[in-house]
């Protein structure tokens, strides 16, 4: 280095480039110190099915201790289901802003609007990855690359089994996506998918990353995990529904211990910020919730909403670890995030930061009003399946209210006590409906023939019209039909690959008709029963077009005459 001084540089200059190189060598040690992010998203585990929370079979206890070593949150709220959660944590936003209904039937998909968690953590020089279920989009533009995550090990669709999955897929030995091929797994989902998060950290630790661990589990279909549900029979636990489930959650508490350990022993624990919640309450699992008693009813009450969340950083929450009691959701994940990172937040967030009650310090906004709503239905209805919370009180659905502190099973309607909070919690609802864009702008096509995504395949739980089959079982029956929503990139030829079962389980169409129609292009053709696909071209214009498939059973077939096929891939062939 060339030392600067009075001889060779004139005085102001060597100020002015003194005063550079300092602010370079602050600049240089303080991106050294950014904050990791690591955020581990457990998939439809209740908040009572936790040991610490009083389940009378599940032991926890490496969850249990960071909820008292770090910061738990005991009154976090999630959207009801599974897009619309992943949504709200990716985005600092109300799922129905951007169009996420539900987790099929077209309304699944993150809006190609919308910037990302990943998106805005990779502009501020972080390295960004999601290991396991994703339930965003599978198809151009909407998949984890797409969306700022520079590496993903994912399920497609939802997760194991789903349609949108590779074909046979179960928590053993599974099929991933994994940067957009196909690769084989050993061992059992949960293990893999942690081996896979902390690997990426172990790779990423001299620069500040993101990584999101995101597992199937304990979502249906479960199986039993060899190791733990060995130890729960040892333990006497003899209820064979139960025991697949409970094995998954003991797993899950086993991989998070594991992390805890790995971030302890690489040295990374004190500057990482960690999130581990689960993303959706659950009605009614073999759990006596709060109220006393087994419920089942509508996802617009807390036991749908009420997850558990919690924080460590060691930085901020060795201070005063413990219980916070405060209204909070995962809308308020991003905003926290980006706080802690010093990052500048959108300005359009329905999250709050919250720093504040990371640290125990001034500044949260104990006045929020946070509203859950997922209609499950293609269709956004007004008040439906909808909750507004503020402090103790839940308004449903605008015509009862609760107060969960004297009454946590949400028993007893309150509506006609309390006018006046009534009047303010509705008001706050009609302010959210009215800023609502209309819903046909918020429809997420499929691009086709984009020059970086040549080669798309589509499938029926993308359907936003018509059927919406999810489960893989649904294939053993051939009677949905359905339309998709594509924008066409490129006019030129296109290449449609029509199939009943995925490529990689090359099963026998057994139709003896295929068609394919975009917009006013259609194209048909004879089968022979047996083969496993029909291949047809179009010659297409760009722009906004429904994509709609027929597949025709001989007239004798099942007193069923056609259906759609659930598995299109297109590839564009030029003009």
């Amino acid at each position: 280095m060339v030392k600067i001084t009075s001889e060779n540089l004139p005085a102001r200059l060597i100020s002015i480039l003194s005063t550079f190189i300092t602010v370079l060598f602050i600049s240089a040690a303080h991106a050294r110190v950014k904050p990791n992010v690591v955020i581990v998203l457990i998939d439809n585990h209740g908040y009572h099915e936790l040991s610490r929370n009083g389940h009378p079979v599940v032991q926890t206890p490496r969850i249990d201790r960071l909820s008292r070593t770090g910061v738990n949150f005991t009154d976090f709220n999630a959207p009801p289901f599974c897009s619309p959660s992943r949504g709200a944590l990716l985005t600092g936003r109300y799922a129905l802003r951007f169009g996420i209904h539900n987790t099929v039937g077209g309304v699944s998909i993150l809006h190609g609007d919308e910037a990302t968690l990943a998106d805005m953590m990779k502009s501020a020089g972080y390295r960004t990855a999601v290991f396991g279920k994703w339930h965003l989009g599978m198809s151009h533009p909407y998949t984890p690359d797409c969306r700022g995550f520079d590496e993903y090990f994912i399920h497609g669709g939802g997760g194991v089994s789903q349609l949108e999955d590779y074909y046979g897929n179960s928590h053993m030995d599974a099929t991933y996506v994994h940067n957009g091929h196909y690769v084989k797994s050993r061992g059992f989902s949960t293990d893999v998918l942690f081996d896979q998060g902390i690997d990426f950290m172990n790779r990423n630790r001299e620069n500040p990353f993101f990584c999101m661990i995101s597992t199937p589990a304990v979502h249906f279909p479960t199986l039993l995990h060899p190791e733990t549900g060995k130890r729960l029979k040892d333990r006497g636990i003899t209820d064979e529904k139960q025991l697949p489930l409970w094995s998954m959650i003991e797993n899950v508490d086993e991989n998070v211990g594991r992390l805890l350990d790995y971030l302890k022993a690489s040295g990374l624990k004190e500057n990482t910020l960690l999130f581990l919640m689960s993303d959706q309450g659950v009605n009614d699992r073999g759990v006596i919730h709060r109220a006393g008693k087994d419920t089942k009813r509508g996802v617009q009450y807390d036991e749908k909403h009420q997850v558990y969340c919690m924080v460590q950083y060691p930085k901020i929450t060795d201070a005063q670890p413990g219980d916070r009691s405060e209204l909070t959701g995962m809308v308020d994940v991003l905003p926290t995030v980006l706080d802690v990172c010093g990052i500048e937040p959108p300005s359009n967030l329905d999250g709050q930061s919250m720093r504040p009650l990371l640290s125990h310090t001034s500044g949260w906004n104990g006045e929020r009003k946070l509203i859950i709503q997922c209609p499950r239905a293609r269709a956004r209805t007004k008040w439906g399946n909808v909750s507004v919370k503020y402090k103790k009180w839940r308004l449903v659905d605008g015509k009862e209210l609760y107060d969960i502190r004297d009454d946590h099973g949400q028993t007893r309607n309150l509506i006609d006590q309390y006018p006046s909070l009534v009047k303010a919690l509705a008001a706050s609802y009609e302010t959210f409906w009215s800023e609502l864009p209309p819903q046909s702008e918020l429809l997420s096509a499929h691009v086709l023939g984009a020059e970086e995504a040549p080669s798309v395949r589509l499938n029926g739980m993308d359907w936003y019209e018509g059927g919406h089959p999810w489960p893989q079982q649904a294939l053993a029956k051939r009677k949905e039909q359905g339309k998709w929503r594509v924008d066409i990139a490129r006019s030129g030829l296109y290449r449609f690959e029509l199939r009943h079962y995925p490529r990689e389980e090359p099963r026998p169409l057994k139709a003896v008709r295929a068609s394919v129609s975009v917009g006013n292009e259609s194209r048909s053709m004879l089968l022979d029963i047996d083969v496993t696909h029909a291949v047809l071209e179009l010659k297409l214009e760009k722009g906004l077009h429904d994509l709609y498939t027929v597949l025709q059973h001989p007239d004798d077939h099942e007193g069923n005459k056609e259906w759609g096929a659930y598995y299109v891939y297109v590839d564009y062939q030029g003009e």
